[in-house]
């Protein structure tokens, strides 16, 4: 189990989906953007919640581990969301800029978005 340490208040999660919100929100800030996702989480009496977090640049997040006798929360929907998206950043695709009519050339301008 994880504990995420964001804007002054702690999230227990589990150990893939902290790792997972810690590379979405790197790669987030590394191309200057903003996500806002939902992490399942575990609540205080044990039962399941979630929390809101805007990530992206100065947005400070960190995890660590937490040792205890709770049960490792797994959310496979919410882990492949974060891996996707973390996915979508890794490998942009590409958009043309020229609108023109014209055909394309090998020298055309292309943007690349999410």
């Amino acid at each position: 189990m994880q504990r995420i340490h964001y804007a002054g208040h702690d999230f227990f999660t589990g150990n893939e989906l902290a790792d997972a919100v810690v590379e979405y929100a790197c790669l987030l800030a590394e191309a200057g953007r903003y996500a806002t996702i939902d992490v399942p989480t575990t609540a205080g009496d044990g039962g399941s919640t979630s929390a809101r977090l805007l990530l992206g640049p100065s947005m400070p997040v960190a995890t660590e581990s937490v040792q205890g006798p709770s049960v490792e929360l797994v959310d496979e929907a919410a882990l492949s969301g974060l891996r996707d998206a973390a996915q979508r950043l890794r490998t942009p695709t590409a958009v043309r800029l020229n609108v023109s009519r014209r055909p394309l050339t090998m020298v055309d301008e292309y943007d690349v978005r999410l």
